[in-house]
């Protein structure tokens, strides 16, 4: 199951949200609506929405998500700064375990069945899962969900948080897929939602502008968390205002004979967007932005980051954690301040450890630190600083050099790689810019930096897939050359192995001195009798 990066934080308003779920929830079984979707721009609430589901607050104001949450039997949230959330095969184990743990009162044989199971463990197995997700995700959850006797009377829901998300660098699939099969969460679930049965209600989230996938589930109840038509929507943002002035005793501080006006246009112009209103009161609790600065901040969350960026990071100070942000932006799990500054000295090796903890410190502005790791405080803000139009040159980063970083790093412990860093190794190195001249040059690179290739049956990442297999049948198809150019060379060794094909291909690999493709021929058994 996953994790959410978000700190507990007061929530504040939504009542409404819950009470529409439970709704949807009540109504599950008697109309034929199977789930609902939740939709809002970059920083409407949408994560901390389920995130408040999952794990509800205590006190009096959180009693309708508490009783939402008792009715959870699954939950994920996928995360673009953790690739692993935005896998296929862990969504299905993680879904299908949390199942058989909160369906144990519904049905043991439910719970037996997923853990133990040979066709189910089989199917969960990463190169199946990979080769046809939708056939796994059946096998794994549908079929044994449909199986259970009697039917319960009371209806469940599975919560799935942006179904659209994707890492920076990751591949955006515009169109549906016209040979049916799924290639990513969103797809997966769309796919196959209308096989679930009548007593699970699914709830995902989408961004509103990702019109792609939000068509694949027209007929779900849509809710809308920032349309400003609706009363509600308006309510809350005002609500949201009031609820941190009377919370926040550093916000009071502020508060003077214009401030009423100044709160107006802070909530038109935020749009409702929630993360637009929490940067700015944010600031000004902390010191750092004045309210009567409100009027010159731009009426939209992009132009709000150019001008914090603006103010915050001039360009002396965002030249030097530029190569920071770039680093970040392209790995695709949290780093932490040691492994950034390891990668970081590959491309400078002359920086010290106090210059990278100052750039560090900079970066606080723009990340969120938890656990000893960094990450950018919202992926629309890694979106943001991805495109030019938005960002400008002089804010603008590069996915690409930080994957080459990265790639480097991993290419000098190559051959003490393990299977996981060996597939990252294979995703840098797919994610370095197109050039038609250098991309037939990356199974050669792959492969003579010496991991171990063979250990590396199936890429969750397509193009690393992609890489991978090149890299494997160059092995292949340079195996078949040095035998046939031996065979031509000395035809003793024809005559004398014929009867042995084994001995023969690894006599001539060991008297040509070519040590590791003979390992690698070991490790890959390409001859029947290994």
């Amino acid at each position: 199951m996953t994790s959410c990066y978000l700190e507990r934080k007061t929530f504040y308003c939504r009542e409404w949200t819950f009470v529409k779920l439970s709704h949807c929830l009540d109504q599950r079984g008697s109309c034929k609506t199977s789930g609902a979707v939740i939709v809002g721009g970059p920083g409407s609430g949408k994560t901390a929405l389920c995130y408040e589901i999952v794990w509800p607050g205590s006190g009096h104001n959180s009693r309708p998500q508490r009783t939402l949450n008792r009715r959870l039997i699954a939950y994920h949230f996928c995360q673009a700064y953790n690739t692993n959330t935005l896998a296929i095969p862990e969504f299905i184990h993680s879904i299908a375990m949390q199942l058989s743990e909160k369906l144990s009162h519904v049905s043991e044989e439910f719970c037996e069945k997923i853990k133990y199971d040979a066709d189910i463990q089989e199917a969960f197995k990463k190169e199946n899962s990979i080769k046809d997700p939708d056939e796994c995700f059946r096998k794994c959850i549908i079929d044994p969900l449909a199986e259970i006797k009697p039917i319960p009377s009371h209806c469940y829901f599975i919560l799935v948080d942006s179904i659209d998300e994707t890492h920076v660098s990751g591949v955006k699939f515009e169109k549906k897929n016209p040979t049916g099969i799924s290639r990513n969460i969103g797809e997966l679930l769309a796919n196959n939602h209308h096989l679930l049965p009548p007593w699970i209600l699914l709830i995902v989230t989408v961004r509103r502008q990702s019109k792609t996938i939000a068509k694949m589930f027209s007929g779900f109840r849509k809710i809308s968390l920032d349309d400003l038509r609706k009363s509600q929507v308006v309510r809350d943002i005002q609500q949201y205002i009031l609820s941190r002035l009377e919370c926040e005793e550093p916000l009071r501080q502020h508060m003077s004979r214009g401030t009423a006006e100044t709160l107006n246009q802070l909530h038109i112009k935020s749009n409702g967007c929630f993360l637009y209103l929490e940067r700015v009161l944010d600031g000004v609790a902390a010191g750092c932005i004045m309210l009567k600065e409100v009027r010159d901040i731009p009426g939209t969350i992009n132009g709000l980051y150019l001008w914090i960026c603006q103010r915050f990071l001039n360009n002396k100070h965002f030249s030097k954690v530029r190569p920071l942000l770039n680093i970040i932006l392209a790995s695709e799990y949290l780093l932490n301040e040691e492994q950034l500054y390891s990668c970081l000295q590959i491309a400078q090796p002359s920086m010290s450890q106090d210059d990278f903890r100052r750039r560090c410190h900079l970066l606080r502005k723009v990340c969120l630190a938890k656990e000893e790791t960094l990450r950018l405080f919202h992926n629309s803000f890694a979106e943001w600083i991805c495109d030019v139009k938005h960002c400008t040159r002089k804010f603008l980063c590069s996915p690409a050099s930080g994957h080459a970083v990265l790639a480097l790093q991993l290419t000098l412990r190559g051959s003490s790689l393990s299977s996981d860093e060996t597939e990252r190794l294979a995703l840098h190195l797919s994610c370095l810019p197109i050039l038609s001249s250098f991309t037939p040059l990356l199974p050669l690179w792959l492969l003579d930096c010496g991991a171990d290739i063979s250990s590396v049956s199936t890429a969750s990442d397509a193009r690393a897939n992609k890489l991978i297999l090149e890299t494997n049948s160059l092995i292949t198809s340079d195996l078949t050359n040095k035998l046939e150019e031996a065979s031509d060379v000395n035809p003793v060794i024809e005559t004398e192995t014929t009867e042995d094909p084994v001995e023969e291909d690894l006599y001539v690999l060991a008297a040509e001195n070519n040590y590791q493709l003979l390992e690698s021929v070991l490790s890959n058994g390409l001859n029947s009798g290994l």
